[in-house]
């Protein structure tokens, strides 16, 4: 009678909306990714074999597979055929990509195994193990680690573990920096800063929101959400995800067309709009609606475009060696964005409507252009 799998640590994102957890019976070691309830209809568990911990099986493990176990890996697949001793609860540690979608375990400092956050979103799911040695075709349990000139799943767990140090280092803290860093590019463009808001609820990372006025026009502009790329770009994106997988975002709303309270409102649903990436393991980018309350009368979403903006060009500062891209967030009609949801890419027809029709990335009074 295998005895019941124990949890020897559990550990969850930064939003809570996945959890990672290393379990063993007495026949295997696994690494799994659980969705948290609200996410559970949209995201599969993920799997991760680490090793066995008995003699491994000549063929597939189909048996465990039937009765609901996690199987074992194949004799010929994996380094240890006669198993392994079982894992040490205070060697392991968990370390979630900066995506917050993906993880990999370490055991007394070197990497067991990886559940890269593009698993989530494909059918078959994928996953490697340091103890894992060859694969067959396209059925496979698991895939090799391999070596850190082969598999660039060593690079990424590495650059997590930077990352998160980076961010624990109480005596070199990198926030004043990345936010000076942000405030005087804001400021180049759109003068002094005449208010700061703290927008992250004071969860990590840190993320703020400054006022700027300039020639009538209110500013809001975010900054710190671009510390986290953003879960999907990687997926969507591949080679060419550093262009796109971090943002900033941003309001222009004419203040002679708008009340004070009006203004603030709309600001607000900016602030609540920056995290929705980790909190919903989604993305934003050019032609995307977002739902609000807070926006007069028509409007009840914004689309979000960086093509709205007619000024003059704006450089970010880069992030992690990535570009950072600023999106400006604009008001639109229910049936506008009903359009916009029509088809893949019906916001860049939004979007391409509205610049027709001389709008910009400043907020006014205006007609429904549907």
């Amino acid at each position: 009678m295998n005895k019941e799998p124990q949890v020897l640590i559990e550990q969850p994102n930064g939003r809570h909306t996945l959890y990672a957890s290393v379990e063993q019976d007495d026949r295997t070691a696994y690494l799994y990714l659980f969705p948290a309830e609200l996410q559970s209809k949209k995201y599969k568990m993920r799997a991760c074999w680490l090793r066995n911990l008995a003699p491994a099986p000549e063929v597939k493990d189909l048996a465990a597979m039937h009765n609901g176990t996690a199987p074992m890996l194949q004799r010929k697949f994996c380094n240890h055929p006669d198993g392994k001793e079982p894992l040490k609860a205070e060697l392991l540690e968990i370390v979630w990509l900066p995506e917050d979608d993906g993880a990999a375990v370490l055991y007394d400092g070197e990497i067991l195994g990886v559940i890269p956050g593009w698993s989530l979103y494909v059918d078959e799911p994928v996953a490697y193990a340091a103890d894992c040695i060859g694969v067959e075709g396209d059925d496979f349990l698991v895939l090799p680690l391999g070596d850190p000139e082969t598999n660039q799943q060593y690079a990424q767990v590495g650059q997590a573990v930077a990352f998160r140090n980076q961010w624990n280092n109480v005596e070199e803290p990198v926030w004043p920096q990345l936010q000076e860093r942000f405030i005087n590019c804001y400021e180049t463009y759109f003068g002094k800063m005449l208010q700061y808001f703290a927008i992250d609820n004071n969860e990590w990372p840190p993320m703020a929101m400054g006022k700027f006025e300039k020639d009538n026009i209110v500013y809001f502009l975010t900054m710190g959400a671009s510390i986290r790329p953003m879960p999907w770009v990687s997926y969507l994106y591949n080679d060419t995800s550093e262009a796109y997988r971090r943002m900033e975002l941003a309001l222009a709303v004419d203040k002679n067309e708008y009340t004070e309270e009006e203004i603030m409102k709309m600001a607000e649903s900016i602030a609540t709009m920056a995290d929705i990436p980790w909190r919903h393991i989604s993305w934003l980018g050019e032609g995307h609606t977002i739902g609000s309350s807070k926006l007069p009368a028509p409007f009840e979403s914004m689309v979000l475009s960086s093509a709205l903006y007619n000024g003059e060009p704006i450089q970010l500062p880069e992030m992690y060696g990535d570009k950072v891209n600023l999106f400006w967030a604009s008001p639109v009609t229910q049936r506008e964005r009903e359009f916009a949801h029509r088809k893949p890419n019906g916001g860049y027809e939004l979007l391409e409507i509205m610049i027709q029709k001389d709008m910009t990335h400043v907020v006014k009074k205006r007609e429904a252009v549907l």
